[in-house]
């Protein structure tokens, strides 16, 4: 979980005072993409020992707060100006989601349409329909279960052997669990069998993720769908090769299953060290129109991948997390960082 730290607040605090289109102006940027993965007023055990995330309140306050700033356009909208390279001239806010939570159809879906606010959902191809669980969902459950219970001296000490026999050890248990990274995955499974937690259980019965009938109603609805990739690796730990499969799968996947025209896709965690290559190649088969990042405002020399800003990270309502990110924007342009920021972002090498 991030916390909010004296600099941010000091930068919020500062910068909230001037006027959002003077920010704006300052920082030439009108389009912005904010991001979301959950909104629930409960706690969600899949999510307890990952990140924060606001409440209904919370978010229909941030979405209030957006209509009186910007206006909402969807991602067709988005299509067209990239097609015609024509950037919004207004200010205006492309709303997205990944992950694919059922919270999507049960909370969001709701305010959005009262609020008459069009989204873009990213969802893994492999979690559709809760076919199976992402091996972080799987790993705050385990975190989740470990205070909570007293385990037999007998499970505990063999939950120990297999960490330790895998070189997995951050402290205690519920941290070292937590730090266990997609390419050993399975070493979760492992765990939850020691300590009898049944994952397809926790699947069936509380369904985390978005059905395809729930998806498929919210897209007559007006809202859009993309992928995410098949299940939610690193990019930057993934061979190229890895990369562009994830890609190309997920959204071939999404755009046949739900008969879409256009291809979207949002990466998972964020796009650090993807190559130019990756770019090339995927942009090159037709299969994908537009792509997403997690870099808050910085500019993509990539013209089809763009930057998003996480309205959870930190925990703060949207009036206090853009000024921060105008801040850094207006430094980046002030130090003439603006084009540095792709050579950082974007590996020139293949990986």
């Amino acid at each position: 979980m991030k916390t909010i730290s004296i600099k941010q607040k000091g930068l919020s605090s500062f910068f909230s005072k001037i006027p959002m289109p003077v920010l704006a102006r300052l920082a030439r940027v009108n389009f912005i993409i904010p991001y979301y993965h959950m909104v629930s007023d409960d706690a969600v055990p899949h999510l307890t020992y990952l990140y924060d995330y606001k409440n209904a309140k919370q978010f229909e306050a941030d979405i209030d707060f957006l209509l009186k700033n910007y206006l909402p356009i969807n991602i067709f909208d988005t299509l067209h100006s990239l097609k015609n390279e024509s950037p919004p001239t207004e200010k205006s806010f492309l709303l997205t989601f990944d992950d694919g939570f059922r919270e999507m159809f049960e909370i969001v879906a709701p305010i959005l349409l009262k609020k008459g606010v069009p989204a873009t959902f990213f969802i893994s191809s492999g979690f559709i329909d809760n076919e199976n669980l992402c091996y972080q969902h799987k790993a705050s459950l385990l975190a989740h279960h470990f205070p909570a219970n007293d385990l037999f001296s007998d499970s505990l000490k063999r939950v120990k052997e297999i960490l330790l026999d895998n070189k997995v050890s951050s402290g205690d248990i519920k941290s070292s669990v937590l730090s266990i990274k997609y390419r050993n995955k399975e070493i979760i499974d492992e765990i939850a069998k020691e300590v009898h937690i049944d994952f397809n259980d926790y699947l069936k019965k509380k369904k985390p993720y978005l059905t395809s009938q729930q998806i498929e109603e919210m897209i007559t609805k007006g809202f859009a769908f993309g992928a995410h990739s098949i299940d939610h690796p690193l990019y930057a730990s993934l061979s190229l090769k890895e990369q562009i499969y994830q890609t190309t799968e997920s959204v071939r996947f999404v755009k046949e299953r739900f008969n879409l025209h256009y291809g979207a896709f949002a990466f998972p965690h964020n796009d650090f060290n993807v190559s130019s290559d990756f770019f090339e190649s995927i942009y090159n088969n037709g299969l994908l129109d537009i792509s997403f990042g997690t870099g808050g405002m910085a500019t993509d020399s990539c013209s089809n991948n763009f930057q998003r800003i996480s309205f959870e990270k930190p925990l703060m309502p949207a009036e206090k997390i853009l000024p921060v990110q105008y801040a850094k924007r207006i430094y980046q342009i002030a130090r003439k960082k603006d084009r540095i920021i792709r050579k950082n972002y974007h590996a020139e090498k293949k990986i």
